[in-house]
């Protein structure tokens, strides 16, 4: 486990950084790629920071983590909730995914991948008390603090831990399933692991909300993010796969909902009632 957390660490920052010389020696210095390059060199050292916290926090335990070969985003558990509304991911994202969720009371509902879980306490609201929303990440040290916060804002939300592709619940057992920019963390072959273990738990007529990253609709983007399209698990999002991915995982009516920042798809999937339970 530490040895993937090593790898993960410095993945990021070595992008960044050599971002930052593509960008000075294409452009040079100017005030512009002054303020590209700090952006790109903060955001990774804040991301440093939080990891080697982590390391030497006992709050935060590395042990007990599902077998996956999916990226955790433990390392980043003490600063998430900090750099995530930076990213333009805040409260007014997290309200759009559950504009587009549509939840009811009474609703049960799994947020997969749910880092600390603000999407989950949002949508445990929105379920009410006659209702049941679940949180799960892979990462122990997301479950730790999406626990500790759920409990001091008194959420009924409910955490555990567990990864996409093993998710221990019974067949048809959530009216809804959330996956909020979690995909792009998963090998090809993971994902469809993983969207098939979410379409066997979902009930008949249930959804699956995703959002996620899917071509850049802008060349901004396309510089930022080309080097990603060497990473397998986020080149496919940024071919446009994910509704590939739904439809080989079982799943029927897709509808593409909406974007975000011209980076972010919301999709609405619908189990395909033709293609019986998955095996």
């Amino acid at each position: 486990m530490k040895g993937q957390l090593d790898r993960w660490i410095w993945l990021c920052p070595a992008l960044a950084v050599l971002l930052a010389m593509l960008v000075l020696a294409g452009w040079g210095l100017t005030w512009t790629t002054a303020f590209i390059v700090s952006v790109l060199l903060v955001c990774p050292a804040i991301l440093i920071w939080g990891a080697l916290q982590l390391r030497r926090s006992p709050a935060f335990p590395l042990a007990g983590a599902p077998q996956t070969r999916g990226v955790t985003l433990g390392w980043a558990a003490p600063i998430y909730d900090w750099y995530c509304p930076r990213l333009g991911l805040g409260d007014r994202f997290r309200r759009e995914t559950l504009r587009h969720a549509g939840l009811v009371q009474g609703e049960r509902v799994l947020d997969v991948g749910c880092g600390t879980g603000v999407l989950t306490r949002l949508a445990a609201e929105a379920v009410a008390a006659a209702g049941q929303v679940i949180g799960v990440d892979a990462a122990p040290a997301m479950i730790a603090v999406a626990r500790e916060r759920a409990q001091r804002a008194g959420s009924a939300a409910r955490f555990d831990v567990a990864a996409i592709e093993t998710l221990p619940f019974a067949d048809a057992s959530f009216d809804v399933v959330l996956c909020s920019a979690m995909l792009h963390h998963l090998p090809p072959d993971v994902k469809d692991m993983g969207l098939s273990s979410v379409r066997r738990v979902l009930k008949p007529g249930g959804r699956l909300v995703i959002v996620d990253l899917d071509r850049p609709a802008n060349p901004l983007w396309w510089l930022l993010f080309a080097p990603m399209l060497l990473m397998p698990m986020t080149a496919s999002n940024l071919r446009g796969e994910i509704p590939a991915f739904l439809r080989r995982a079982g799943f029927g009516r897709i509808e593409a909902r909406g974007r975000w920042m011209g980076l972010l798809t919301f999709w609405i999937a619908h189990p395909d009632p033709a293609q019986g339970e998955p095996s």
